[in-house]
């Protein structure tokens, strides 16, 4: 029974965000299914843990869980009642050689392997203790997380003041096993990486039309040990995996909107920014770095109107959930002190240790591997192109990372040190799928004008 819930509790995940994605792309003549299905993971955990966190609110228990459940069915058949009335039809891209299919064959093992992996690993400390103890509280309060764990004391440990899209999916499947089972609630955060490999390989393909460079920087991105060895890696049951992958979906789509103008682009990465600030805190400021950079986009395209649009829903999100902390009474805490003019002043003097600190964590090579040396090569390559979708690629990496880095100026740690030394890996992986990608880019380009000499 534990596993026939599980499987239920995945199917109503994808229908859910499958049918999102075909009410997107319903409209062309050939929907990519291999997108839709990436697109059907991303959109299904924020429309479940979306619905679980607005409904239950007013309902908990079965109730809950059926309306829930409802939901998502409903999702799915208006999606494909759009395809079917649009005449659309599905398109499966296959490898056009020998290389190419044992590239898709290198992606496909590993996905296998992560899994593996993933099952041999228990959650680490804070996929324990930040998010899958909410998803427990929950579970065993019908589905909803009691508004007097928000103003407990002795729960500040856990952050309650985190947002609820990792908690809520693995809630999810929870209910439908009808326990809250550790070991195979693991399967969510492998399946964020089978999402970010084909991700990675279409933006590749689609921004520098080069297949074969596409399905290689794919095949690269698991040989970055912070990808499984790392405390925030996929095998520990962290939101940072999760977060790195709407960031890179964001970002693909934005840039990809910016060169089309095609307004489905613009509606996935409507979709995906939102959700950046219901994964994790520092997804708000991911969010704000791609609202900066869709503006300047959006200006030299002169297409303002529809970025304001496209950034409402994450706005309205980030505004929601301030409220609902507040109205349950949320205890002040926070690694970080509130800033002002005054403490930045008073501890300007950080800055020095605090790159220092940042650039060894880039160096350490039983993490990152070359990774951040190759990153570093392409967005100077990036940069020095001076085309605007390729700038503004370097830029989504490197303004996340300065900003990130800044943060520990207003550090609330005895050690600031020791806070940024524990922390930083772990949001250095908030950008690396992005940093692939920009490595694909400047590979494909430096190919190119190779080829034309």
């Amino acid at each position: 029974m534990t596993v026939l819930g599980l499987i239920a509790a995945l199917f109503t995940i994808f229908i859910a965000g499958f049918g999102a994605a075909l009410l997107i792309f319903s409209r062309l003549e050939r929907i990519n299914l291999i997108e839709c299905a990436c697109l059907g993971w991303l959109f299904g955990g924020g429309i479940v843990s979306l619905l679980l966190w607005v409904c239950g609110i007013f309902c908990s228990g079965l109730l809950l869980q059926a309306i829930v459940t409802l939901g998502c069915l409903l999702f799915g058949i208006v999606g494909w009642r759009a395809k079917r009335q649009s005449k659309a039809k599905f398109h499966l891209p296959k490898p056009a050689d020998a290389a190419e299919w044992i590239l898709g064959g290198i992606i496909a093992v590993q996905i296998l392997i992560l899994i593996f992996i993933s099952f041999k690993h228990t959650l680490g400390w804070d996929g324990l203790l930040n998010w899958e103890l909410k998803a427990r509280y929950a579970f065993q309060n019908g589905g909803t997380i009691p508004a007097t764990y928000y103003s407990s004391a002795g729960r500040l440990f856990s952050h309650p003041e985190y947002p609820l899209g990792i908690p809520f999916t693995e809630l999810w499947l929870y209910l439908w096993m009808g326990e809250p089972n550790q070991f195979w609630v693991k399967i969510i955060f492998p399946l964020f990486y089978a999402v970010c490999a084909p991700l990675l390989a279409m933006f590749v393909v689609r921004l520098s039309a080069k297949r074969r460079a596409g399905l290689l920087i794919a095949a690269l991105l698991p040989f970055v040990p912070a990808i499984s060895a790392s405390q925030g890696g996929i095998v520990v049951g962290y939101a940072d995996i999760p977060l790195s992958v709407f960031y890179l979906a964001a970002v693909g789509y934005l840039l990809l909107w910016s060169r089309t103008d095609d307004s489905r682009f613009l509606i996935v990465f409507a979709a995906c920014s939102a959700l950046l600030p219901w994964i994790k805190s520092e997804g708000i400021i991911l969010w704000g770095v791609l609202v900066l950079l869709g503006f300047v986009l959006a200006l030299v395209r002169r297409r303002l109107v529809q970025l304001a649009a496209s950034i409402a829903p994450g706005a309205i999100l980030i505004f929601a959930w301030r409220v609902y902390l507040r109205v349950v009474h949320l205890l002040p805490h926070s690694d970080f002190v509130s800033p002002s003019f005054t403490m930045l002043r008073n501890n300007v003097g950080r800055l020095g240790d605090i790159f220092r600190i940042l650039f060894t964590g880039l160096r350490e090579t039983s993490q990152w591997s070359i990774f951040w040396l190759m990153a570093a090569v392409a967005l100077i390559y990036l940069v020095s192109s001076r085309k605007l979708e390729r700038v503004a690629l370097a830029f989504a990496i490197i303004i996340p990372i300065s900003l990130y880095s800044l943060t520990y100026v207003f550090s609330g740690w005895p050690s600031y040190t020791a806070h940024m030394t524990s922390s930083v890996p772990r949001l250095l992986l908030h950008v690396m799928p992005a940093g692939w990608l920009a490595i694909g880019l400047a590979l494909s380009a430096a190919k190119r004008e190779i080829q034309t000499l």
